[in-house]
């Protein structure tokens, strides 16, 4: 009897430890898993709510109309518009062009270079977001006008407008990976609960739970690293086509800077709480271990 008891007690031994094994190595699978969707979850949500969301992204560039380096790229690309288009004599056109680049200084501070600025930058999200290279095009009609109107006051002769007051302000390449990239970031929010929900199922699948939970805050700790690397490193992700581009360049960098600015702190809280939790598991498989 103790014979058959000894036999039985063994085979159940041998039956557990590669239940365990097999349980251990699927919790570590999940765990794999939750730390490449908690990588991926602050900077998705981010790069969603900011540059796909078209409401996001006319906020951040918002405060760039008044970059006195993209305000006289527009400024100037009406004064050429009216001087390409007013067909005057040479006297003439030597009188208007003084006061068309005065005019065009002060445009910067009216509505009609506000409502010009959020027409353009609705312009470049949508050709952000389209497939093959697009050039930016925007119309400088309103802008023409109000220029105009005041040197009209001063100049004894009416000035014709252009036949067309469309302008090709710069050429936006054809960058794929933002195509791509938009048909996944609308669930991106939803990748740090998913991240989380692994976790746990994780822990409660585990064998062994106090290592598990170690190794879990090791993964919170590479999301965390990878999180800061990426926000410290955007530019070099960044294709040189689009932040070293005519016009969209200074753009493409304010936007780095703004991902730079809020991914970094959050990379390094995520280190730390992935740090404590690895802390707790140490502690808790020290205890458990203890005679």
């Amino acid at each position: 009897m103790v014979r058959g008891r000894s036999h039985s007690g063994g085979r159940r031994r041998r039956y557990r430890v590669p239940v365990s094994s097999a349980r251990d190595l699927l919790a570590i699978v999940l765990l794999v898993a939750a730390t490449v969707l908690g990588t991926l979850w602050l900077p998705a949500t981010w790069f969603h709510d900011h540059v796909v969301e078209r409401d996001g992204f006319l906020a951040l560039t918002e405060p760039l109309s008044e970059d006195p380096e993209l305000q006289r790229t527009l400024s100037d690309s009406a004064v050429e518009s009216i001087l390409d288009g007013s067909r005057l004599p040479g006297w003439a056109e030597e009188r208007l062009t003084p006061l068309a680049e005065e005019q065009a200084a002060e445009l910067t501070g009216t509505g009609v270079y506000t409502a010009m600025w959020e027409a353009t930058m609705a312009e470049l999200h949508g050709a952000l977001f389209t497939p093959g290279p697009s050039d930016l095009d925007v119309d400088l009609g309103p802008a023409i006008d109000r220029i105009l109107a005041p040197v009209e006051d001063v100049l004894p002769f009416q000035i014709p407008r252009p036949d067309d007051a469309t302008v090709t302000l710069a050429s936006i390449p054809d960058v794929p990976l933002l195509t791509h990239v938009s048909v996944v970031t609308p669930w991106a929010s939803w990748a740090g609960p998913a991240a989380l929900g692994l976790a746990v199922c994780a822990l409660l699948l585990a064998a062994h739970r106090r290592t598990m939970l170690a190794v879990a805050g090791l993964g919170a700790m590479l999301a965390g690293a990878g999180v800061w690397w990426l926000g410290r490193r955007i530019e070099a992700v960044v294709p040189d086509a689009i932040d070293q581009a005519a016009f969209l360049g200074p753009i493409v960098q304010v936007f780095q800077e703004h991902f730079r600015v809020a991914m970094m702190p959050q990379g390094v809280v995520l280190l730390g709480a992935g740090a404590l939790v690895t802390a707790l598991g140490l502690v808790l498989v020290g205890v458990h271990r203890r005679p």
